[in-house]
């Protein structure tokens, strides 16, 4: 549900497996697309109004929603609607969430036993719907899932239009420890979370790596051939970024991915950054 950057890698895993897949997205264009490659897709649209879902769709199948909050507010209203239109139950709900929703730690650590306490709307955003899911699997007796996800990176997804233009990373004293996780070893811990049959609900996922953003950046750029970028002081870096990455930036904290490995029994395919960008670069970025 909400098929986009993530999902589309989603379903070529789903396809090399083979596993079957349906795939749902907002626009015509984008399910036009998505059937161009060959995937059943279909339309779905949360912010409009309609019926329930049709129950070939979600009738014993793993969900797995994707869709992201609308950009403005404290609630989800589209997550909402998702659960009001769910009349075929499925055998289980994966919830992708964020990191973002245990706010600014300090660079200390947080796992999933660490209370949720986001400072800004995107984290709450994030916290109303994890509640609404929550509580819709109490309700209904699925089982759900709830993946909170750092920043994912992978083929497109390598910030060298930023690099090309000079964009500034944070000098390395104040560049506080990062969050990250390759977008094909998302794909993949979806799937495990899907097969998942244990009690546990919550499970941070990235790849353990907490280098920096800063420290990424420089990787990045090496490795693609591309000049350093300048460093300069956080509080320079964020006074030039946009309010949406003022707030990304302001938060630390280092995710700690335990459960994920000991109890889901995931190990990501990339744990070291340079052997992800590597391979994102080799896939046409």
């Amino acid at each position: 549900m909400g098929c986009g950057y993530t999902g589309l890698r989603l379903l070529h895993l789903c396809r090399s497996l083979p596993r079957d897949a349906l795939a749902t997205a907002r626009s015509e264009e984008a399910v036009a697309g998505l059937r161009g490659d060959g995937f059943p897709a279909e339309v779905l649209d949360l912010d409009v109004t309609g019926g329930p879902l049709p129950e070939a769709w979600t009738q014993g199948k793993a969900v797995i929603y994707m869709a992201p909050p609308p950009e403005t507010g404290t609630a989800d209203p589209r997550v909402r609607a998702f659960l009001q239109r769910l009349g075929a139950m499925p055998r289980t709900l994966v919830y992708l969430s964020t990191t973002g929703v245990y706010g600014d730690a300090g660079g200390a650590e947080v796992d999933e036993d660490t209370p949720p306490r986001p400072t800004s709307d995107r984290g709450r955003r994030r916290l109303d719907a994890e509640g609404l899911v929550l509580g819709w699997g109490d309700a209904s007796g699925v089982p759900v899932r709830l993946l909170r996800v750092p920043g994912i990176y992978g083929p497109g997804r390598l910030p060298l239009r930023q690099i090309r233009q000079g964009a500034p990373v944070a000098w390395d004293p104040e560049a506080g420890p990062g969050n990250r996780i390759h977008v094909d070893d998302l794909a993949s811990v979806c799937l495990v979370a899907a097969d998942y049959e244990g009690p546990e609900r919550v499970f941070n996922v990235g790849d353990g790596d907490h280098t920096s953003r800063s420290a990424y950046y420089r990787e990045v750029a090496r490795q693609a051939g591309l000049p350093e970028p300048p460093e300069v002081s956080m509080e320079e870096l964020l006074a030039q970024a946009s309010p949406a990455m003022r707030g990304f930036l302001a938060e630390s904290r280092r995710v700690v991915t335990r459960r994920m490995r000991t109890v889901l029994g995931f190990q990501p395919r990339y744990e070291d950054m340079a052997r992800g960008i590597a391979a994102s670069l080799e896939d046409g970025d």
